[in-house]
């Protein structure tokens, strides 16, 4: 440790001060910080004295008394800037007003729908609010549609995660309940059909757990949204809109969006509008690619602070079965719900070579229909597939795979060799 902190730049910020830190993973920059003294917080959660944090992502470390912080690592760019008034404290002020309204009257706490374009700190609100309410002491319904840069599992997927209490910096939120839905692209529009039904399927899933915890009832929801606000991705607003049924959305940055959600949306629902958040950095194509491959990465391997160790099995191709989720060409609206899961089919996809790299999800049901929409139990990337033996190599997270599994895939592909 000795070591390490001759390296470090000792950096004062001031009270009421965002000290910003740009890093470009693509580029393998992380940083180092300490907390030495004072108090800061990294996405609403306070960071603990003389704690050592690996950050690969750009971050901004906001005091509200001052702070010592001692840095160390190889991040881009560092700046310290005078916080403006917080919108973030003005929303979660407003929350908190609307569940302890709801705690009284045994009323359903805010569910809010947080959306905009690309790289405006969507991500980055919805973890603040969920890290603040948590604080609070409540346990809100965390929602990540954006397929493209999930945040709670790896790319290409949709899901659920009850908060239980503000997330660990370098480990994330406690996904012990997670419940994880694939949807095998990662961009929506490359299956509209089955990105609705999944919204729908996460809506239904929204109202069970609500009818089940008074705690979540009151405490309410946040849905993150990816960045696709034109054409299907704004009808996917509006779908997460009805589906979700919504008491609040946010837009960040995009008057015209707002002005288009406060004509569309229902008048009960309150709309708000917000700047893009300060300090979020634009992303590239390279850096987003990047960052999908970590995120498949850290899935089966770790992070350098929690490291795994996946296993390498072989399966019959007996054992199982994949499939694929088709959607013909039809059109789509968020009023034809019924007719578009009628119209999707699910296909078998046969076992050869071109499948290597192939990353795919473990279905728990043994019902193709049920397969596409319902939640699964994991995933896999296929090494190796031997014709002549008629064995499929992969790589697990678990030792073992029960056979006789439904295997879903989509085009998410992982590149084992590219980390070795």
């Amino acid at each position: 440790m000795s070591k390490i902190k001759d390296r470090y730049l000792k950096v004062i910020v001031k009270a009421d001060e965002e000290f910003r830190l740009i890093i470009d993973q693509s580029l393998g920059e992380e940083a180092l910080i300490e907390l030495l003294d004072g108090s800061a917080e990294v996405f609403g959660v306070e960071m603990i004295h003389k704690r050592l944090y690996t950050f690969s992502t750009s971050l901004t470390v906001f005091t509200r008394n001052g702070c010592t912080l001692r840095l160390g690592g190889n991040p881009s760019d560092t700046y310290s800037v005078k916080r403006s008034k917080s919108s973030i404290d003005n929303i979660h002020a407003q929350l908190e007003d609307q569940r302890t309204k709801a705690q009284q009257n045994n009323t359903r706490g805010p569910i809010t729908l947080i959306t905009g374009p690309k790289d405006v700190g969507k991500s980055t609100l919805t973890r603040t609010l969920l890290n603040y309410a948590a604080q609070s002491g409540r346990k809100p319904l965390y929602f990540d549609l954006d397929v493209g840069q999930s945040s709670i599992s790896i790319p290409s997927t949709m899901g659920v995660l009850p908060i239980d209490g503000p997330e660990d910096l370098e480990k994330g939120f406690d996904d012990n309940d997670l419940s994880v839905y694939f949807f095998g692209y990662t961009s929506p529009g490359l299956n509209i059909g089955l990105y609705y039904l999944l919204i729908q399927k996460l809506g239904q899933s929204l109202h069970r757990r609500m009818g089940h915890s008074k705690s979540i009832k009151h405490s309410g929801a946040i849905i993150d949204t990816c960045g696709w606000v034109e054409g299907q991705g704004y009808q996917s607003i509006l779908a997460a809109a009805r589906s979700f049924d919504i008491s609040l959305a946010i837009v960040l940055s995009d008057n015209k969006l707002y002005s288009r959600l406060r004509h569309d949306l229902s008048p009960r629902i309150k709309i708000k509008f917000c700047p893009s958040l300060e300090g979020i950095v634009e992303r590239s194509q390279v850096v987003r690619r990047h960052r999908r491959e970590n995120l498949i990465h850290e899935y089966f391997y770790g992070t350098p602070q929690r490291r795994f160790g996946p296993h390498t099995i072989q399966l019959m191709f007996s054992d199982v079965e994949i499939v694929q989720v088709v959607t013909p060409k039809l059109r789509i609206s968020i009023d034809l719900l019924d007719e578009i899961y009628d119209a999707i089919s699910v296909v078998s996809v046969p076992i050869s070579p071109s499948l290597c790299n192939q990353v795919l999800a473990i279905s728990h049901t043994k019902d193709h229909r049920s397969a596409m929409i319902e939640s699964v139990l994991g995933f896999i990337c296929i090494l190796q597939v031997d014709m002549e033996r008629k064995l499929l190599t992969v790589l697990s997270p678990q030792p073992d795979l029960m056979k006789k599994r439904i295997l879903v895939m989509g085009d998410l592909q992982f590149d084992v060799n590219r980390y070795r």
